[in-house]
C-alpha cells in the first residue's frame, strides 16, 4: 500500500511528534508499504523516504497552517497515495492521529495555568481559532476513517468534541524505546551523578519538558521548601520564561537547588543520575518523558490530568497529582516517593516493558490492514 504520512515539520532529530512519525514510517515500511511524507517544513536533507515539502512560506503563519491542512492531503492523492495518515491536523485525511488532544479543550484548560484573561485572549487570536475551523473540518470530513488517540483521555475528548463514532476512535499508546532508557548500574548511576554535580547524599528530583507553566513547573517549585529531603530540582528544557521560575526559586529559599539545564541532549543519562521524577501537568495529551523516566526505573510524580497516568499501577497510584495548583499536594507525593528510594524501580520499569514500540508498531498495522477487508 502506497502510504502519505502528513506533518508540519519532519524531524528526524527531533522528539515528540517528529520522533512518533519516524517510528510510524519504520514500522510501515518494514512491514512493506510504501512510505512517503508530506510536509511544511523539513528539517533534514536525508531521509529513508521521500519526503515532499508542501507550500511555500506566507507572510500569515494562519494563512500558512491553513493552506498546508487542506493542500497536503489533496496533494498526496494526486501524486497516487492508497492511505493519507496524518500527524497534523489536516483535511480530507483517512487517519488522523492525535497526539496533543483537542485544541479547543488545550483552549478552555488553558486558564489553570495561564489564567482567565490571558486564556481568553489566547482563544480570540486568529491563529488558534483557525486551528479550531482546521480541527473541526478534520474530524467531520467523509474521507476519516479512523481518528488514533494517544490515550483513552484524548479519545474521549474526541468523542465529546466532534461526535465521532466510538467505533473509529481508537486508543493507541506510544511507545518507549527500552534499549536507550533503561536503569543503571550503580557504577553507572554514580558517573552520571558526578557529571551533572550531584555529589552528596541529597536526591535528586528531575523535571523535563518545555512549556514550563502548562508542565506545571511552577507548583513543584512551591512544594519544595515543604519537602524534608530538601532535593536537588533539576530542569531540562526551554522557555522564555526561564528567568520568572528561577526569580521563584529564589523567593522561596530554594534556588540553590534548582538547576535549569536548558535543553539536554541524552536525556536518559539525565534519568539514570536522578532519584525521582515529577511532572504535574495541568494539561498533558500522554506524556512521553514520564513513560521515559519509569523505563530508567524513575518512579514518576505524574498528573491526573495527563494520558499516561492510565497506564500507572496500584504501586505508583499514590504519587498522582490530582490538583497540579496545589504546592501541598505535590510536596506530599514527592516527598512520599522521595522515601521509597529506588524500591520502586521494578514497578516503574514493568510499566515502560509493557509499552514497547512494538507494541505500537503491532497495534497500527493491524488498523491499516483492518482497511484492507
Amino acid at each position: 500500500m502506497r502510504i502519505a504520512l502528513i506533518a508540519r515539520r519532519f524531524d528526524p532529530a527531533g522528539g515528540g511528534t517528529e520522533r512518533d512519525l519516524i517510528v510510524t514510517a519504520q514500522c510501515l515500511a518494514e512491514a512493506g508499504h510504501e512510505v512517503s511524507v508530506y510536509t511544511a517544513e523539513s528539517r533534514s536533507p536525508q531521509a529513508n523516504w521521500p519526503v515532499v515539502r508542501v507550500g511555500s512560506r506566507w507572510p500569515s503563519p494562519t494563512l500558512q497552517l491553513m493552506r498546508f491542512a487542506w493542500e497536503a492531503p489533496a496533494r498526496a492523492r494526486r501524486a497516487g497515495a492508497d492511505l493519507v495518515f496524518s500527524f497534523a491536523r489536516a483535511v480530507g485525511a483517512d487517519i488522523l492521529r492525535s497526539g496533543g488532544g483537542s485544541h479547543g479543550a488545550y483552549l478552555r484548560e488553558a486558564r489553570r495555568w495561564r489564567g482567565e484573561w490571558a486564556a481568553a485572549a489566547m482563544r480570540m487570536r486568529p491563529y488558534h481559532r483557525a486551528q479550531m475551523i482546521i480541527e473541526r473540518a478534520a474530524y467531520r470530513s467523509p474521507s476519516l476513517r479512523c481518528a488514533i488517540a494517544v490515550s483513552e483521555l484524548v479519545r474521549r475528548q474526541l468523542i465529546v468534541e466532534f461526535g465521532i463514532e466510538e467505533s473509529r476512535a481508537v486508543t493507541l499508546y506510544n511507545g518507549v524505546d527500552l534499549e536507550r532508557f533503561r536503569p543503571p548500574d550503580p557504577v553507572e548511576r554514580e558517573r552520571r551523578r558526578r557529571a551533572f554535580g550531584l555529589d552528596g547524599s541529597a536526591p535528586a528530583l528531575v523535571f523535563a519538558g518545555n512549556g514550563f507553566a502548562r508542565k506545571g513547573l511552577g507548583s513543584l517549585i512551591a512544594a519544595l521548601p515543604s519537602i524534608r529531603e530538601r532535593p536537588w530540582l533539576l530542569v531540562a528544557g526551554t522557555d522564555r520564561s526561564a528567568l520568572r521560575y528561577a526569580r521563584l526559586a529564589q523567593r522561596l529559599g530554594a534556588g540553590s537547588r534548582v538547576r535549569f539545564l536548558g535543553a539536554v541532549t541524552g536525556i536518559e543519562r539525565l534519568f539514570q543520575a536522578a532519584d525521582a521524577f515529577a511532572l504535574p501537568s495541568f494539561f498533558e495529551p500522554f506524556g512521553n518523558v514520564v513513560m521515559e523516566a519509569m523505563a530508567c526505573g524513575l518512579g514518576a510524580v505524574s498528573s491526573a490530568r495527563s494520558g499516561v497516568a492510565e497506564l500507572v499501577p496500584p504501586a505508583l497510584r499514590p504519587f498522582v497529582v490530582h490538583d497540579p495548583a496545589d504546592a501541598s499536594e505535590i510536596a506530599l507525593r514527592t516527598a512520599a516517593m522521595l522515601q521509597t528510594g529506588h524500591r520502586l524501580a521494578a514497578s516503574a520499569r514493568a510499566v515502560a516493558e509493557a509499552h514497547p514500540w512494538s507494541g505500537y508498531a503491532a497495534g497500527l498495522l493491524k488498523i491499516i490492514d483492518s482497511f484492507r477487508k
